[in-house]
Formats: structure tokens, sequence, C-alpha cells
């Protein structure tokens, strides 16, 4: 769980963040937005070259699917052995909630979403690692044009009939950045009840209104056509990435709790959130310029 900066005047603003946020926010074209990402990304390549190119055989199904529908179904992050441990790990950790923080089994009823905090989730056996692997690294490198920036990394719950759902539970885009690709694992079983990831196939080749807002999904089935929606169901350990710039909601579970961990990699920081690294004993390994965001580099 990373906070957000604040970008509007008052105490704590931070008006280069807000600039650099609305800016790209503000350009909807979407061909004017893929060319000033390619204009960004060789800037970088000048001084960290792209880790894997398009032209990557063993990557051409995954970029296909993304350039085609927005969303591909990866092979498991994780090992059955690792995503016992990444699941135990948390399931006995404290939960970041208002006023504190409790374990999950403490949580209060009523609750919609709770995350845990940033430590934490960088603490968690195997996950950094996963995120970090060759394999995702190559295609966010090949999918983004340069090598990319973990620009947040976070795992929640969410909670079954909540009286109010969070804004991520309706259909929505994600305005973070010029280009990005965000990683899901799924550390629960998740059905058609039990909050899966909905992907509406193609819309992420459509216009991006400047304001965020949200859609029903009549709306989106009128335009898209149901055959786009595409829920994502699967035992704990399924994975996937997705052009998030595209409609996707993650729908409230209607029985039991879903834990999934996200991790979103860009061309440039997610100028909306407020980022303080955190220590990274062990992670010394990592790629530096990736993970900068998030690990402390400093500490060993």
């Amino acid at each position: 769980m990373i906070s957000y900066a604040r970008l509007r005047p008052g105490r704590g603003f931070a008006p280069a963040h807000a600039a650099a946020y609305y800016i790209q926010r503000c350009v909807t074209h979407l061909a004017i937005r893929r060319f000033i990402a390619s204009i960004l990304a060789a800037v970088v390549r000048l001084r960290h070259s792209t880790l894997a190119t398009r032209t990557e055989p063993d990557l051409q199904a995954a970029l296909g699917d993304l350039e085609r529908d927005g969303i591909a179904m990866l092979p498991n992050l994780f090992s059955a052995s690792q995503l016992e441990d990444v699941v135990a790990f948390f399931l006995g950790e404290r939960v970041a909630v208002p006023g504190g923080g409790c374990t999950h089994d403490a949580l209060a009823a009523g609750l919609t979403m709770a995350a845990y905090d940033l430590a934490t989730v960088t603490a968690c056996p195997w996950l950094m690692a996963a995120i970090n692997s060759a394999d995702i690294l190559r295609l966010a490198s090949a999918f983004l044009g340069c090598t990319p920036t973990l620009c947040s990394v976070g795992v929640r719950w969410s909670f079954p009939d909540p009286k109010s759902p969070d804004v991520t539970q309706a259909f929505h885009r994600d305005p973070d950045d010029w280009r990005f690709l965000k990683l899901f694992v799924y550390l629960t079983d998740v059905d058609g009840e039990s909050g899966p990831h909905v992907y509406v196939a193609g819309s992420h080749k459509t216009r991006t209104p400047w304001r965020v807002r949200t859609y029903t999904q009549e709306l989106l089935e009128a335009r898209f056509g149901k055959q786009n929606m595409r829920p994502v169901v699967g035992a704990r350990g399924t994975t996937f990435v997705a052009d998030t710039s595209g409609i996707h909601a993650g729908m409230p579970p209607r029985r039991v709790p879903r834990l999934l961990l996200q991790a979103q990699y860009s061309i440039l920081p997610n100028f909306a959130l407020y980022y303080r690294p955190v220590a990274g004993p062990g992670h010394h390994r990592l790629d530096s310029y990736v993970n900068r965001l998030i690990l402390d580099s400093s500490v060993r």
C-alpha cells in the first residue's frame, strides 16, 4: 500500500507531481499518447537498455494478447510451495486499517477492502523476487519499450457484501502513466462469486476521457458486446497481466473474501503516489533502477 501524493493546493501540496500527473491525464488521443510514450521510453533506453524487445519469440503470445485484447494469461508466478508460504505469511501479518492495524481474523465487519503496508508486502518470502523475475521484467520491458519502473506493489483483501463498494469495484480505467502494465496474482481461489477481475477486451484501444469516471455493465455490454466482458476465474496462483488503461473492475465478492497481489510496471513513476522506499535487506540482488521507488537500495 503506497500513499497518494497531495495534488491539489493545501498542506503537503506537490506541484511538480501534480503537473506531471495532470499533463498526461489531459492528453486523451490514443495515437498521441502512444507517440509520447515511445519518446519517453527512448529517453529511458539511453541510460537503461531495454531487457527485451517486441521481437522476442517467447513473448509473442502474451504481447499478441495484450495488443488484441488488453489482457493476457501467464503461467503461475509462484510454485505450489512458494504460494503456500506467501499465503501463510499474509494470514499471519497485520492488515492496515483506519486507526492502526490488526490481524486478518480480527478485521471488523463491514469493511470493503483492507491492504497490507508496503514494508509487510516487501518482507513476504518469494514475493519481490517473483515480481522481479526475468520473465515478468522482459515482458514488461517489451510492452513498454524500455526497462520498466516498478511503480506500485500491493496485497489487499476484498470482502463480501460491502455496503459501499470501492471505486475499484466499479468498471473504470487507471490513469497512472503514459503507458503501464499491471500484474495480478490471485492468492485465494476466485470463481464467479468471489470477486473475479473483469476486463473489457478491446477497451484499451479506445480514447480515454481526461476525467476519471465509472461505467455500468449495461453500457459496456451495449458498446463492446457481452462476449468482450472477460472475467478471470481460477485457483489461487492464477496469474495474468493487463493494460489497465482499458476498462476493468475487481468485482465485489459475494461469498468469501479475495486476497490479491498487484504489481505495476511503467515508464515513469506514478506521480499520483508519494513514494517512501522501504528497507530492503535481502533484496540487494534485485535491479536497483527497477525497484528504486519501492526498495531503499542503501539498506543491505
